[in-house]
């Protein structure tokens, strides 16, 4: 590992208050980045709780081949481009080992899947086009909480779905829409914004 990778870990660790969780291991340290990156960027819109349940129930960062065995287990058929995948708040995400930035960013954007309320999940996935905004939302979460983190480069991710998503923010501003993803709250004003930025259906 560099010299200035090692570094930016280590001031990564010193940013967020210390926790009971033990290190125990590299992954664990990529992990903690994360969801302290995550925590600090949000503090205001994620609940605790569920914030709680993610940290709980850590993301699995796997060699290529086991993720790809589970992704065919879970029924995605095709990996290919495919960082990391969710399905739930309970369960782990899934994380293809890669180098340490791309990983960082990689468990902040199903972190942010994971602790996306259930509604809001519900209203943004029910149509092709409402799921590419909320991969852009999720992926403008991402860049804004991995901003910063050394060797990062973002908009490499999802870049017109970001650009609706940087719409949707000059429509309604930042506040409201972290809080319709995080706690549904907002949730009209929102969708009314959503319904003028997304792209006519197929």
């Amino acid at each position: 590992m560099k010299d200035a990778e090692s570094t930016e870990i280590s001031h990564e660790v010193k940013e967020a208050p210390i926790t009971e969780h033990r290190i125990e291991s590299l992954d664990d340290i990529v992990r903690e980045i994360a969801d302290r990156r995550l925590a600090s960027e949000f503090r205001d819109s994620i609940p605790p709780e569920r914030a709680e349940v993610v940290r709980v129930h850590p993301d699995r960062i796997e060699p290529t081949d086991e993720f790809e065995r589970e992704a065919r287990t879970a029924g995605i058929k095709e990996t290919s481009g495919v960082l990391g995948w969710s399905t739930n708040l309970e369960s782990p995400a899934h994380i293809m080992k890669n180098d340490v930035p791309t990983e960082i960013a990689t468990l902040i954007h199903e972190d942010a899947h994971r602790m996306t309320h259930q509604e809001t999940l519900r209203e943004m996935t029910a149509t092709p086009e409402r799921r590419a905004i909320y991969e852009g939302i999720t992926e403008l979460f991402t860049q804004q909480a991995a901003n910063g983190l050394h060797e990062y480069v973002p908009g490499e991710c999802y870049p017109n779905e970001v650009g609706r998503a940087e719409e949707l923010v000059t429509e309604v501003g930042e506040q409201k829409l972290r809080d319709y993803f995080f706690k549904h709250e907002m949730a009209k004003e929102v969708q009314r914004a959503i319904e003028q930025v997304e792209p006519p259906q197929q």
